[in-house]
């Protein structure tokens, strides 16, 4: 079976394709260097229609990082990542002859927005907010007729290499944080292992469409996972980063995504009988050391 990756050696992607390469899978890798075998440049509509035709399953994980310590993106730069590099796969998928029986879409939870006191699951409408605009329209030019389409809507990923460990082992080793606000707000996530056997799943399962949540099936509060973080990193001092420092040091969109509330339920994965490896962040850093 051909897949083609967008986002290929991405943070998810660089582990995802050896994975599916071991299980069999034909991989093609987009790539945006003019040197690459198959080099696109979704901004100019730059795509070679015949890998398209070729390719049985797209996995798409295009888009920016949206939020850093101290630094700052544009609204403008985060939908641009997102819609230009999916708008162009929709548009060859559309003009294909002989479209992909499948399109997996990275997405996220922040569709939901903040949602204190309520069980969230696919059924659950959007929420109010940029982040959840940006990602309802992300996931709304994706409507195809001959081909399943399904959006990733991720928690935040947790293991060695992910962002929010790298960065409190960074500037927490010595002096800690012990939660961001209150830390009482569901915060979704996954680990990595189970994040690229759960797109394998979907791979296997055609009866999953639309959107599927990618998250742990035992939600967590904030301060619970940096709790569960710290154990790892043991910093000898911690304190606490207040709710009006979170703007200062990550943006509107790190306030948004860090202080929303959202207990978020995989539904579809456990309705379709998949089995998760990792059950606290913890075990999922150690697990990938």
């Amino acid at each position: 079976m051909k897949i083609t990756i967008t986002g290929s050696s991405g943070y998810l992607g660089k582990d995802l394709t050896p994975t599916l390469l071991k299980k069999g899978y034909d991989i093609n890798k987009l790539q945006r260097d003019e040197g690459s075998k198959h080099y696109w440049n979704p901004q100019k509509k730059i795509l070679s229609q015949n890998l398209i035709d070729n390719s049985e399953i797209i996995i798409n994980l295009s888009g920016e990082r949206i939020i850093k310590p101290f630094a700052r993106k544009k609204s403008s730069e985060i939908i641009s990542s997102r819609i230009d590099s999916t708008g162009t796969l929709i548009d060859a998928i559309k003009n294909s002859k002989n479209p992909p029986k499948l399109i997996i879409s990275a997405s996220a939870c922040g569709f939901y927005g903040n949602r204190p006191n309520e069980l969230i699951d696919e059924s659950s409408p959007k929420g109010r907010g940029e982040i959840p605009d940006i990602v309802n329209n992300w996931e709304s030019i994706q409507i195809l007729e001959k081909t399943r389409v399904v959006f990733l809507r991720f928690g935040t990923i947790i293991d060695k290499d992910s962002q929010i460990y790298k960065y409190m082992k960074k500037y927490s080793s010595v002096i800690g944080v012990s939660r961001i606000g209150d830390g009482e707000n569901y915060f979704p996530w996954i680990s990595k292992t189970d994040a690229i056997r759960a797109i394998h799943h979907i791979i296997e399962n055609n009866n999953i469409n639309g959107p599927i949540n990618i998250v742990s099936t035992k939600p967590i509060t904030f301060k619970e996972l940096i709790s569960e973080i710290n154990s790892e990193i043991n910093p000898i001092i911690k304190f606490s980063i207040p709710k009006f420092a979170v703007s200062i040091l990550f943006g509107k969109f790190g306030k948004e995504i860090l202080l929303t509330n959202q207990k978020v339920l995989p539904r579809k994965l456990k309705e379709t009988g998949f089995n998760w490896m990792n059950s606290t962040p913890s075990g999922s850093i150690r697990l990938t050391r």
